[in-house]
């Protein structure tokens, strides 16, 4: 028979009662997620990284006590995942050259265990995979300037087919970026969200050489705060301008006019290229939390 003055049995006994409660509301969120969907009907693609984002910083803003922060996002983001795939398809195409495994762990730890992960040597086979359907979201290596054929050339489309870029992975920087810490861009069809925190890639052609710093002066004319910029040579003389900018910007964001008329005889055509939530930071993960709810 249980002793009812054994300290440990009556702890043991709270735990059980915490752990049917938490089971409860997970099968709770799961009911009320499959409404969503059934809300939403057959849109091809439940994705919400913005929302997701949203929630993993209220949760970690609000996390206190020794648990870690890092293993609530781990929680989350099985349960988003899982939860996704039950209102629509769900499946990854990763950039995954022969004897690496750095940017497919990243797709792993993000979209979850069970989420159906295809590895493809080339970032033109992972778009593709996204283009036509094959694929829900794809992942790609963070564009550097050295790179002679980069993907994100491809995003410099118009219309519902056009991929874009709708998150940064990890989302939770616990160590600086290197060669064994991958950083990538998720690219869908889906268009991304605002969260409050966001950055947004502009794709900008010009038919001449212009300078870094005459665009950032365009750019910033056009309301525009600049954080990065890259350049690609094209076919037939056209030159194209990865930008990177602070803030969230929409395909019908009315800077992009602006920015048109700006640089008119300079710049030939502008795209929305996407955007994304940024990553919770180091001092996110490890500060102490508030304990409460954030508003």
């Amino acid at each position: 028979m249980p002793n009812d003055n054994d300290p440990l049995a009556d702890l043991r006994r709270q735990i059980d009662e915490i752990d049917a409660r938490m089971h409860d509301l997970l099968m709770q969120r799961t009911e009320a997620a499959q409404r969503i969907g059934a809300i939403k009907g057959d849109v091809g693609n439940h994705m919400r990284p913005g929302r997701e984002a949203e929630v993993l910083r209220r949760l970690v803003a609000r996390h206190s006590g020794d648990l870690p922060k890092a293993l609530i996002v781990r929680i989350w983001r099985e349960v988003f995942a899982a939860l996704t795939a039950l209102q629509g398809k769900l499946a990854v195409a990763v950039y995954a050259p022969e004897g690496t495994f750095g940017y497919r762990n990243l797709a792993r730890d993000h979209y979850g265990w069970r989420t159906p992960i295809s590895a493809f040597r080339s970032a033109a086979q992972v778009l593709e995979a996204v283009t036509e359907g094959r694929a829900t979201v794809g992942v790609l290596p963070v564009p550097k300037g050295d790179e002679t054929d980069p993907w994100w050339r491809n995003l410099a489309q118009n219309g519902a087919a056009a991929p874009r870029i709708v998150a940064r992975l990890p989302f939770s920087e616990i160590q600086p970026p290197g060669a064994d810490n991958p950083q990538a861009l998720a690219i869908g069809l889906d268009r991304a969200e605002p969260t409050g925190h966001d950055r947004a890639f502009l794709l900008i052609e010009t038919g001449e050489v212009v300078s870094r710093s005459h665009l950032r002066n365009l750019l910033a004319s056009a309301a525009f705060d600049v954080l990065d910029t890259q350049v690609s040579e094209q076919y037939g003389g056209h030159i194209l301008h990865l930008i990177e900018v602070a803030g969230f910007v929409p395909d019908d964001d009315e800077r992009l006019e602006h920015l048109m008329a700006l640089g008119e005889g300079t710049i030939g055509q502008v795209w929305a290229g996407g955007g994304y939530a940024v990553p919770l930071s180091q001092e996110e993960m490890t500060s102490p939390g508030r304990g409460q709810a954030s508003s």
